[in-house]
């Protein structure tokens, strides 16, 4: 039996455009299922570019913030739990960021700004290097992998044809938070249903019974799903929720 379900924003939730927004539908579908089960959102976004989403789909549960980095309680903005990049890591990456002309997001920052702006001066919940392309997403993946303790995952930019790579600390990304989020919520991974259309939303498919992917989702996550629905345009979540809790 459902008894959460937690989805991701871009590209599952809203299009993957910057100023993307969720269908009527899926807000009229969102506040049927939380009459009957608890309905959160794991999304990379932080939360000063997510709460508006939250918002509008009217989520009041805990949900999972920044790439898997933070739980925050929506309504008052508590943060619940957190794992934070140490200041050394946070260097080591920029550091990297700066050998490219590429900008980067920095924790809960409005709006990116170029690499070689930054002055890293504290521990960070994540860092997003922007609208990478495909060329270099991959000598930027090879020197990442030489940090300590990182994680970094490609994810389908808003730019078309280009990468965005989220970074966070190993022990941050969404699966660990799901994680946190299922101890605080009690319910057992058994009774979850995920939702989502990036490899990044490959961790939360590992703490999850159900696993639906978007039909505009990347081939391997559609190979581990237990369920294909179809795309964000064609309001595929909404469809996947209706469909497994008989809405």
């Amino acid at each position: 039996m459902i008894k959460a379900i937690i989805f991701d924003l871009d590209g599952t939730a809203i299009p993957n455009d910057k100023n993307g927004m969720p269908s009527q539908r899926l807000i009229d579908t969102v506040a049927k299922a939380k009459q009957r089960v608890k309905v959160s959102a794991a999304t990379g976004r932080p939360i000063s570019n997510s709460l508006h989403i939250l918002r509008a789909l009217k989520i009041s549960s805990p949900c999972v913030i920044a790439g898997g980095t933070q739980i925050i309680d929506p309504i008052t903005l508590e943060t619940l739990w957190k794992k934070e990049l140490s200041a050394d890591q946070v260097r080591n990456i920029i550091t990297i960021a700066k050998s490219y002309p590429y900008e980067v997001w920095i924790s809960n920052q409005l709006d990116a700004s170029p690499a070689i702006e930054n002055i890293v001066i504290q521990p960070e919940q994540i860092i997003f290097i922007m609208t990478v392309s495909k060329e270099d997403t991959k000598a930027i993946m090879q020197k990442l992998a030489h940090i300590p303790d990182i994680t970094a995952h490609e994810v389908i930019s808003w730019t078309q044809d280009h990468i965005d790579i989220h970074i966070t600390h190993k022990d941050a990304t969404k699966k660990h938070a799901l994680e946190e989020l299922l101890k605080l919520e009690k319910v057992s991974k058994e009774n979850v249903m995920v939702v989502g259309d990036a490899n990044n939303d490959l961790p939360l498919f590992a703490v999850a019974g159900y696993k639906v992917a978007m039909g505009n989702g990347s081939d391997q996550l559609k190979v581990a799903a237990d369920y294909i629905t179809d795309s964000v345009e064609e309001d595929g979540l909404a469809k996947a929720i209706e469909k497994k809790l008989s809405l």
